[in-house]
């Protein structure tokens, strides 16, 4: 999981992650109260099942010890980004009214964590 090109392709991610916000952002105040578009509900499956991938990697790696390592702070809020982001996602698929349901609280989150 420690190995330059892993860690890369986790850096390209989230600056991609943090240009797609930008765009749903924007998409969001311009389309207020309709539901996203097909294409960015792909990309947010895609990235989360990508943090879901790397999260896994970590935990078979690391074991109980992710949670108490020299990392642990960042660890835990990467484990609770993961979380929130999939319940991010079951609540857009449980969300049937059209209107779309605003949880961009948690990529304002995933955006922070890069500084």
């Amino acid at each position: 999981v420690h190995h330059p090109h892993v860690e890369s392709i986790c850096a390209v991610v989230i600056a991609l992650n943090t240009a797609f916000a930008i765009y749903t952002t924007n998409y969001e105040i311009n389309n207020i109260g309709e539901a996203p578009n097909n294409f960015m509900v792909a990309v947010e499956f895609g990235l989360v099942g990508f943090y879901c991938i790397e999260l896994g990697f970590k935990l078979v790696a690391h074991g109980r010890w992710f949670f108490f390592n020299k990392d642990m702070s960042w660890n835990i809020l990467d484990f609770f980004l993961v979380v929130q982001s999939i319940y991010e996602q079951a609540i857009l698929l449980l969300a049937t009214n059209g209107t779309g349901v605003n949880l961009s609280f948690m990529r304002t989150m995933r955006i922070l964590k890069i500084a």
